[in-house]
């Protein structure tokens, strides 16, 4: 699951999704854009999305369309160079949240927009359930978000999702009042992609992950039962830059 990371050259990253304010809704899923940008593109890109895309969001997020979203590059493992997120409720409509805000982009500035699109190499989309998570109501701090992927066989998700109830969420809990995680969150299938289940750990600093990652694997040695459950798995690494909404 966790292994011990080099530190890379690519920049930038995810922001897991974050708890909204009081008497606003909360997150319950998330619609995931992943891109292959050559890294040569990404200053562009990004520059695209910070001038033109972060203000129809922001826009999207005032009259309640969607609850949130960020843009993340990538580091670490995976297949794709560039994430987009953006969060909503059970009662959200992605598929009308992603035509307002293409349709916007493109009537707001027609050139740049097919010039984002002529960057894009290869394109998928996933929708996930939030599942169990502790993530800080202020997220700055949060610099990586490690992603540990898998996937599980069906019938095994109860008792999985109970091997993480009892053994593993409390680890993570002790980890956050040690200030060795800032948060997590756990992600349930719904749409798109090939895994089923993830937790993503929200981390501010290089150290404070490798000091999480050993009190883990204290806990939760190769022996332990939950490593002979999934059938592949992945991890992925991100860096927030610039950070989510």
């Amino acid at each position: 699951m966790l292994r011990r990371i080099t530190l890379g050259l690519a920049l930038c990253g995810l922001m897991a999704p974050v708890l909204v304010a009081q008497n606003a809704p909360v997150n319950t899923r998330v619609y995931i854009s992943l891109y292959n940008v050559k890294y040569g593109d990404i200053p562009e890109y990004t520059a695209f999305y910070e001038a033109n895309t972060r203000p129809i969001l922001e826009s999207m997020v005032a009259d309640g369309t969607i609850t949130g979203f960020g843009i993340h590059m990538h580091h670490t493992g995976g297949e794709y160079t560039i994430r987009q997120r953006l969060s909503g409720t059970d009662d959200t409509n992605f598929e009308t949240a992603a035509l307002v805000l293409n349709t916007r982009l493109m009537e707001s500035n027609p050139s740049g927009f097919e010039r984002q699109n002529g960057m894009i190499q290869a394109h998928a989309d996933e929708v996930w359930t939030i599942g169990h998570r502790n993530v800080p109501e202020n997220t700055g701090n949060v610099q990586y978000v490690y992603e540990a992927q898998f996937q599980v066989n069906r019938a095994e998700l109860p008792r999985w999702s109970q091997i993480w109830e009892d053994d593993m969420y409390p680890v993570l809990e002790r980890a956050i009042a040690d200030d060795l995680l800032e948060g997590y969150v756990v992600l349930e299938h719904n749409t798109g992609g090939r895994f089923n289940w993830k937790i993503l750990w929200l981390s501010e600093t290089w150290d404070s992950m490798d000091d999480f990652e050993a009190a883990f694997f204290g806990a939760a040695p190769m022996e332990h039962p939950m490593w002979s459950m999934y059938t592949s798995h992945r991890d992925e690494l991100w860096q927030t830059l610039p950070p989510a909404n």
